[in-house]
């Protein structure tokens, strides 16, 4: 029995034509050249043993964008005056599907998403396209605007989908809301996770359809930000022939059960190469199989793409590559500190007052508690090492370290930074929670250095931050960190932080003391170090950059030969 995907019941003959989209170009060439409009398009959805889709196409006559069924499923202007449904000439019309977008931000997805989306709208069409996790009902200051509705079948029952328009400086924003979808929570519990992947997978597609029926407007790619939005991409793909770039922001090695697959209609694009079987049964590799069926793979640094190589992204080599991120300078600016007026040293005392610290050289550290990537744990202990004198130069530094950390997570590293106040309560403070974007940059303004310990980091956006801020990183030589920071041992003219070896509290105190006494011995040498990082972060990692090599990745033209992969593997 064919089950039905938008719940929309079978045309009648003689109103409609139907049309199979197949994957086979033999089978699409015998396909009826005859024209019609995307308007009234309705997507049935069937999936199980019988496994294809099927596109009613209602005949529609007058002035309106159009498209033809034939080979290659071109999308081309007929009818004059097609409007809004026509790209001007070397403009593309982009959707980009996520998990997270401004306002909605758990980490740095959102400000990738929001800021890669605005500056491909400079000289492109943007449509982005997300779970509403209930902004329409919260956020009201964004005014969307009811767009349309229709009806998706994900597991036993259907769900009526609303979709929501909203603009944000020149991109198109689509909240999907349903039920399920409208969660406010965006990635727990893992069931409600699950249930959101499953409803986007059937709800983009559907949304990208209703916009190509009353617009005329089809995409020209499908942008897909990490796994959660995979299966989406696939259905857009496959059915509305829409290219896929895949952009993996953090391997993740997610996995959906089979029988979940099944159950919500989308056992079709379960691909044998992508199962695994382990202790939580027959599970699919969303990641592997996102990486399989794109037509782009991209990842976020050079570095991540070469320390992944072997494990993901070499089995993938002549379409993967990788495109940076940028920064959001406009924010990111020390003229925009509400005491800008007042030095560094100032607004360091003053912070730290106001948070019961005697004022002394300032260690921020500020991102998600996570003890499989951050690294707080290492952090903790090199804090312990300086504090309790336990490595050269400790003993002389103690007395002006100070430490802040500004975040949350893992319960167990949020007891170890409440456990590092009560020991060391005259240096080091434990905020537990997020301040906002406003506070943060207040702290990154006041600090002399920004600690980043991060086991690995596909990009980081916070090294970036905080060089456009003037607070020093002090990282470790991992993924986007290794490639943004200039270290001072390597580049002694254009140094913006310094650099140690992962998973290392030893050498990371050392090079917090290093830094220290530096900037008590030798305050000149610190400056400018400090001065470099805004100029070197704006001339080389701009979001307007990114985005010129995310339209060479769109049109095929990137470049995706890598010196790591001449030789087999990573140096």
């Amino acid at each position: 029995m064919t089950r039905h995907t938008l719940g929309q019941r079978p045309p009648s003959a003689t109103s409609k034509i139907p049309m199979r989209f197949h994957t086979d170009p033999q089978e699409l060439a015998r396909l009826p050249n005859v024209w019609y409009s995307a308007i009234g398009v309705r997507l049935h959805a069937s999936f199980g043993r019988q496994r294809r889709h099927t596109i009613w196409c209602r005949l529609q006559t007058g002035a309106g964008w159009t498209e033809q069924c034939t080979k290659g499923g071109e999308r081309r202007p007929d009818v004059p005056g097609a409007g809004r449904g026509v790209c001007r000439q070397g403009t593309m019309i982009i959707s980009l599907a996520t998990f997270e977008h401004l306002p909605k931000r758990v980490g740095g997805l959102a400000e990738a998403a929001t800021s890669i989306g605005e500056s491909l709208a400079r000289d492109n069409e943007v449509m982005v396209f997300m779970p509403s996790h209930g902004i329409h009902k919260t956020e009201r200051e964004f005014k969307a605007k009811k767009y349309g509705k229709f009806r998706i079948t994900a597991g036993p029952s259907p769900f009526d989908v609303t979709v929501y328009e909203m603009d944000r400086n020149g991109v198109r924003v689509f909240l999907l809301s349903d039920d399920v979808m409208d969660h406010p929570d965006v990635y727990f519990p893992r069931e409600t996770l699950t249930a959101k992947l499953v409803h986007f997978a059937h709800a983009f597609p559907a949304a990208v359809n209703l916009i190509m029926g009353r617009e005329g407007k089809k995409p020209d790619v499908a942008h897909i930000n990490d796994w959660h939005c995979v299966l989406g991409g696939a259905v857009a793909r496959k059915y509305l022939r829409i290219p896929m770039v895949y952009t993996i922001h953090r391997i993740c090695r997610e996995k959906i059960a089979v029988s979940e697959m099944e159950r919500a209609g989308l056992g079709e694009f379960v691909d044998p190469e992508c199962i695994e079987v382990g202790p939580e049964g027959i599970m699919f590799n969303l990641e592997t199989f996102g990486c399989r069926v794109c037509d782009h793979l991209t990842t976020v640094s050079y570095t991540y793409l070469n320390e992944e190589w072997k494990t993901l992204f070499g089995d993938y080599a002549g379409k993967a590559t990788y495109v940076w991120n940028g920064m959001d300078f406009s924010f990111w600016d020390p003229a925009k500190l509400t005491d800008a007026d007042k030095s560094r040293d100032a607004r360091r005392a003053a912070i730290l007052r106001e948070q019961g610290l005697d004022d002394g050289i300032l260690y921020f550290y500020v991102g998600r508690f996570d003890m499989e990537q951050k690294g707080v744990d290492h952090m903790f202990a090199a804090a312990q090492m300086i504090l309790d004198g336990k490595l050269p130069g400790a003993d002389r530094l103690a007395p002006e370290f100070r430490m802040v950390v500004l975040g949350s997570g893992d319960p167990v590293l949020e007891n170890m930074a409440r456990e590092m106040e009560r020991k060391y309560p005259k240096n080091v403070k434990a905020i537990i929670g997020y301040l906002g974007r406003e506070a943060t940059r207040a702290w990154y303004g006041a600090s002399d250095f920004c600690v980043i310990p991060s086991n690995f980091e596909p990009f980081g956006l916070v090294q970036l931050e905080a060089m456009c801020m003037g607070s020093i990183p002090i990282g470790t030589k991992v993924g986007g960190i290794n490639d943004t920071v200039l270290d001072m041992d390597r580049s002694k003219e254009g140094a913006t932080g310094k650099l140690v070896p992962p998973r290392n509290p030893r050498e990371l105190a050392g090079a917090m003391v290093k830094m220290g006494i530096l900037q008590m011995d030798d305050r000149a040498r610190i400056e400018t170090v400090r001065d470099n990082g805004r100029p070197h972060v704006m001339t080389n990692f701009t979001w307007d950059k990114a985005a010129q090599r995310y339209l060479c990745v769109y049109q095929g033209i990137a470049s995706v030969r890598l010196p790591f992969a001449d030789f087999g593997g990573p140096f």
